[in-house]
C-alpha cells in the first residue's frame, strides 16, 4: 500500500496466483483485509516491493485497501519463492518428503533461502551475527570473491592463509584465518560498532582511493565454488570511491552500501520504535535460538503494523475505537494467523 518500501513482510496467496501464473506478493495488510480465508504463504521480509494485490496479476480481484492500482510494478523482484519453492533443489516448503528437519539460511542478495546442505560450504559456528550470499550472487557480482579471501567468515580464507603462508616455519602457520576470526569475535559489541563507523567514514572522506584495487593485488581466486559467510560488520569494508559505486549499480547490489538494510537494523528498527514493548519481547525470548528469536519479531512486527493499519482507516472512516473494537480487532487477528498457520502446515489445534 505504501509504495516500493525499503524492506516489508511479503506474503503469496496461492488462491488467487496459481503456478501458471505470474509470480505476485501482497503487503501485510492486503494478506489480513483483502486475502483473509485463502490460502496464504509467508515469504518473511523483500526489500524494495510493492505490493501487487489488485493488479493485473490478479485476474479481476480489486484491492479492498487501494482499489485504484498500477497494471504491473516494474521494480519487483521475484523468484520461486512466491510458488512456495525454495533453495537450489528447487523443493516446496515445508516438505513432506524431506526426512531432514534442517534450518534454512537466507542468501542477503537473491534472498531465496537455502538449505545448508546444499550450500556446499559448512555453516560457520559464531556467536556473531552473520550474513551470507549464495555461490550464484556472489558470481553475479564476481567483485565479492575479492573481499572474501580477506574479510568472509568461511573455508576460503583459511585456504588463502594456507596458500599465502606456503613455506613458512609449521610453528608461524598454524593459525588459520578461521582462527583470527573466531578470536576477533571476542570484542564487544560496542567497539565493533565503532570500528565499523570509523572504517566507513574513512572511506567516504577518501573517495579517490580505491580499496578494492588493493584487495585485489592479494586475491589468490581460490575455493569460488561455494557460498560465503561474512560477519555482520563486513559491509563497512566495501569501498566508496565513484568506481565501485558504479560497479555496485551495475551488479545490482548497491543496497549494499545501505546500512539499514541488514537484518541487525530491521531487528534493531522494531527495538527503537517501542521501547517499553521491545524491552518486554526481547527479554522473553533471549532464551530462544536466533530462528526462533526472528520468527517471533516478524510475527510481532505483524500485528504492530496490522494494528497501525486498523487505527488508521478507524480515524479516516470516523469510527471512535473503543476497548470492544480493539477485542475485537484482537480476536479477528488470532484468527486469521491461526487460519494461516494451519494452512502451511505449522499449527494443529
Amino acid at each position: 500500500m505504501k509504495g516500493y518500501m525499503k524492506r516489508q513482510a511479503v506474503f503469496a496467496c496461492n488462491t488467487c496466483v496459481g503456478p501458471d501464473m505470474e509470480p505476485a506478493g501482497v503487503c501485510l495488510a492486503c494478506a489480513n483485509h483483502c486475502h483473509d480465508g485463502h490460502d496464504i504463504s509467508e515469504l518473511y521480509t523483500k526489500r524494495k516491493f510493492r505490493c501487487d494485490c489488485g493488479n493485473q496479476k490478479f485476474d479481476g480481484f480489486t484491492c479492498k485497501l487501494r482499489p485504484e492500482k498500477d497494471g504491473v510494478n516494474v521494480k519487483n523482484v521475484y523468484n520461486h519463492n512466491y510458488f512456495g519453492r525454495y533453495c537450489s533443489c528447487d523443493r516446496h516448503y515445508p516438505d513432506e518428503d524431506d526426512q531432514v528437519n534442517e534450518e534454512m539460511i537466507q542468501c542477503i542478495v537473491c534472498e531465496d533461502w537455502y538449505h545448508a546442505r546444499h550450500l556446499d560450504n559448512p555453516a560457520m559456528d559464531s556467536d556473531a551475527l552473520m550474513e551470507m550470499i549464495c555461490v550464484g550472487c556472489m558470481n553475479r557480482a564476481p567483485f565479492l570473491w575479492t573481499y572474501a579471501a580477506h574479510f568472509a567468515v568461511s573455508p576460503l580464507n583459511e585456504v588463502q592463509a594456507n596458500a599465502a603462508h606456503a613455506g613458512d616455519e609449521k610453528s608461524s602457520s598454524s593459525t588459520s584465518c578461521r582462527d583470527v576470526a573466531s578470536t576477533s569475535y571476542q570484542i564487544n559489541e560496542t567497539q565493533m560498532k565503532h570500528e565499523s563507523e570509523t572504517t566507513r567514514h574513512q572511506h567516504k572522506t577518501n573517495t579517490d582511493r580505491c580499496v578494492y584495487k588493493e584487495l585485489k593485488v592479494n586475491d589468490m581466486k581460490k575455493m569460488r565454488e561455494a557460498a560465503v559467510f561474512w560477519p555482520y560488520h563486513w559491509r563497512s569494508e566495501l569501498c566508496m570511491c565513484t568506481g565501485c559505486k558504479r560497479m555496485y549499480v551495475e551488479t545490482g547490489v548497491a543496497f549494499l552500501l545501505d546500512e539499514s538494510d541488514t537484518l541487525l537494523a530491521y531487528e534493531k528498527k522494531a527495538e527503537t520504535e517501542s521501547v517499553t514493548c521491545d524491552d518486554v519481547l526481547l527479554s522473553c525470548i533471549s532464551s530462544l535460538d536466533h530462528v526462533q528469536q526472528l520468527d517471533i519479531i516478524y510475527q510481532y512486527n505483524d500485528l504492530k503494523q496490522e494494528l497501525c493499519e486498523f487505527l488508521q482507516q478507524s480515524t479516516e472512516e470516523g469510527k471512535d475505537v473503543t476497548p470492544d473494537i480493539c477485542l475485537e480487532f484482537l480476536e479477528e487477528f488470532r484468527t486469521r494467523k491461526r487460519r494461516r498457520l494451519s494452512s502451511e502446515g505449522h499449527y494443529s489445534s
